[in-house]
């Protein structure tokens, strides 16, 4: 089924996202979700090859599989039971709370099963919290100016991770067990859930509006959506093995300190904030297929490109190329808001997550293997391979959606 055309000249006038409250305090939560994801995610791997640790990158790479096999599992239930209660603000709530909570675990949690155990409650956390509050953000988007205004909500998460990576990594890494950098963490997660509880208002859907325990059979009569499942997973196998490993290399490959790893993996949020406003944009002018098959292809040039890298200059550039990578994922989000009824929005994020979940069940698994037996730089190159095929995959198959916000 291809996407509904433009609605509607008379359908009324582009109102400003920014006059809705959800729209606000969406925006402020993420933007504060990733100040704390920031912090910790590009230290955590750090951590785990600490002599207190001792993580081999097998076992890494098995974390990374606990990860994407709890987001295997999870997303697509979460999904179908908040579109069933017409509520997201409490999966909102429950995710930030089991975040702060996990995060802090970290700190007593010293074995690899233990990780293991935390690595699962963050994961849960996260879908918790990720899935709904997209649904809930999505609701508030005209229908005309969907992926312009998602990019623009999306940009909010870039500008909170380029502030924890410039800004807050150098002082928490001066704190060598770690406990600055997860108790900052656990403490922002904590801050989201005060802002969730008093800033959303969200209304709760009654009656017809609320969705039917079959929400996921409608997403997947939609072919276009198959598709960027599909083709999602492929390119999940290499993304996930990437961010997996990122940070070890920079620290075994080019032997950096702490503070030089956050803000180089930092600068991919620098390109973010324009790419996400912009492909969005791009998408409603010139259609969701073009701009969804550049953003993966460029994101797996990125990774490709880090794995063939001489010198850390090349990773630099690299980064840079991230920003169109992550921008196709707005671009994914307002490909489901043409098509999906906002009752049935959670199923659709669900699978969306589910999707990334499966390739990334492969990949951190196979680069840990690579990178104990063959070396670090051979896992980018390989992800890297994976990454394009997924956009090779849209280009092939996605068909044509027409511009449904070409006015915006």
């Amino acid at each position: 089924m291809s996407l509904p055309g433009p609605p509607p000249a008379d359908s009324g006038p582009i109102e400003s996202v920014w006059r809705s409250r959800d729209f606000r305090v969406c925006w402020g939560l993420t933007a504060l979700f990733n100040v704390a994801w920031g912090v910790v995610f590009p230290l955590r791997n750090l951590y785990f090859r600490e002599p207190w640790i001792g993580l081999s990158f097998q076992q890494i790479g098995w974390l990374g599989f606990v990860r994407s096999a709890t987001m295997a599992s999870v997303p697509l239930l979460f999904g179908i039971l908040s579109d069933r209660s017409g509520r997201r603000k409490p999966w909102i709530m429950g995710g930030f709370l089991l975040s702060s909570a996990a995060t802090a675990l970290y700190l007593v949690s010293h074995t690899y099963w233990q990780l293991v155990g935390v690595t699962f409650l963050t994961a849960v956390a996260f879908i918790a919290y990720n899935l709904n509050v997209n649904a809930l953000v999505t609701t508030t988007l005209h229908d005309k100016a969907r992926g312009r205004q998602y990019g623009q909500y999306r940009v909010s998460g870039s500008i909170g991770y380029a502030l924890a990576t410039f800004a807050l990594i150098p002082l928490v890494a001066l704190d060598k067990t770690y406990s600055a950098t997860f108790l900052s963490g656990a403490g922002i997660y904590l801050a989201c859930l005060i802002v969730a509880f008093l800033g959303i208002k969200e209304t709760p859907a009654t009656g017809e509006a609320a969705s039917q325990w079959g929400a996921w059979r409608e997403v997947l009569r939609e072919r276009n959506l198959v598709i960027l499942y599909a083709c999602l997973a492929v390119s999940s196998i290499g993304t996930s093995m990437g961010f997996q490993f990122l940070s070890n290399h920079l620290d075994e490959t080019f032997h950096l300190s702490k503070t030089s790893i956050g803000r180089i993996v930092g600068l991919a949020s620098i390109l973010e904030i324009p790419a996400l406003i912009g492909l969005g944009w791009a998408s409603g002018r010139w259609g969701r297929k073009p701009i969804l098959a550049l953003a993966f292809i460029m994101g797996g040039v990125r990774w490709s490109l880090i794995g063939l890298a001489p010198s850390l200059g090349w990773v630099v550039v690299a980064q840079f190329l991230w920003g169109m990578g992550f921008a196709g994922y707005t671009v994914g989000v307002a490909l489901i808001t043409d098509l999906v009824r906002p009752a049935a929005r959670g199923s659709a994020m669900g699978m969306l997550q589910l999707s990334w979940a499966f390739g990334s069940i492969l990949g951190p698994p196979l680069g840990g293997y690579l990178a104990e037996h063959i070396g670090l730089p051979i896992v980018f190159r390989v992800g890297g391979a994976f990454a394009i095929a997924g956009g090779v995959g849209l280009l092939a198959f996605l068909r044509p959606p027409d511009a449904v916000d070409a006015t915006a």
